[in-house]
């Protein structure tokens, strides 16, 4: 984690030296990205939290590196709607209390794993100037699919024709997973480097309404390269 933490650290340093340095941004000249779409590629630190359920049990998720795609339209130089798809793994530690009121022997149980994130959102973002170089704040609104990769069930068989490899047979395994509404809200700064290159710098807060706890939220760095066409 230490060491995600150092590269990201150095990939938000390298983002800032990109918006001081790059030949044309430095100026800050007017920018031309009203009605033209956007393709990006998001990556994300989400740091680490704890997580405390009904009954007692409790989670602590690591923080570690996410990644995505995204694609957008400029209603304006300063309003910018779309959508982006995001994914992350992340380890974890569980403990898990009895139901009982008194702990039969063996309770709590601890175990680890690694938890796979998915999340869905439309998002919005309102740019402060019609420059090359501009703070911007953010949202989002989506779905987030959680798999915890505990197995739920004993595993399972199946088997289909394939029209290329005839008959296949394969197994799996049923494990924990449920998704849940989510939604986001960020600050950061943009740069065009380019007429069609972009760097966006931000800090990320993302909430999840799970349903045997409060809402949970989370935070991290986020760093995205887009292509305006």
């Amino acid at each position: 984690m230490r060491r995600h933490n150092r590269l990201f650290t150095m990939l938000i340093a390298g983002s800032l030296a990109g918006f001081c340095f790059a030949p044309g941004v430095v100026r800050a000249a007017d920018s031309d990205r009203a009605d033209t779409w956007e393709f990006s590629l998001p990556i994300r630190y989400v740091n680490s939290e704890s997580i405390t359920a009904k009954g007692g049990s409790t989670v602590d998720i690591n923080g570690d590196l996410g990644w995505g795609l995204g694609f957008g339209y400029n209603l304006s130089e300063k309003v910018n709607v779309g959508f982006e798809f995001t994914w992350m793994d992340a380890n974890y530690d569980a403990t898990i209390q009895s139901g009982d009121v008194v702990q039969p022997p063996g309770f709590p149980v601890t175990l680890g794993g690694t938890l796979e994130a998915t999340t869905g959102a439309f998002t919005g973002q309102y740019n402060f100037m019609e420059k090359t170089i501009t703070p911007f704040v953010t949202g989002g609104l989506g779905w987030t699919f959680i798999d915890s990769n505990i197995p739920t069930g004993p595993t399972q068989g199946v088997c289909w024709w394939d029209p290329w490899w005839g008959y296949v047979c394969d197994t799996w395994q049923p494990t924990a997973s449920d998704s849940y509404f989510s939604y986001s809200a960020g600050v950061g700064v943009r740069g065009e480097m380019t007429e069609s290159v972009y760097l966006e710098g931000a800090y990320n807060f993302s909430w999840l309404d799970f349903d045997q706890t409060d809402t949970t939220s989370f935070s991290g760095f986020r760093v995205e390269f887009g292509w305006k066409f």
